[in-house]
């Protein structure tokens, strides 16, 4: 939704507005990336732990 929003915002708002929204859309996007590479990290794990669980 922000992406969609971002064009509307940096031609209406004034510099720090629209500077703040860009920092805004930055967090978010970092923050979906973190959690998923989280739950990549957690599917390995869990594969990884099977896997060990199984060769004993």
């Amino acid at each position: 939704m922000m992406v969609v929003l971002t064009p509307y915002v940096l031609r209406t708002e004034s510099t720090w507005p629209a500077a703040a929204w860009l920092v805004m859309l930055a967090a978010t996007i970092t923050g979906i990336a973190v959690l998923l590479r989280a739950e990549l990290l957690v599917r390995r794990l869990e594969r990884d732990t099977r896997s060990d669980a199984s060769e004993t």
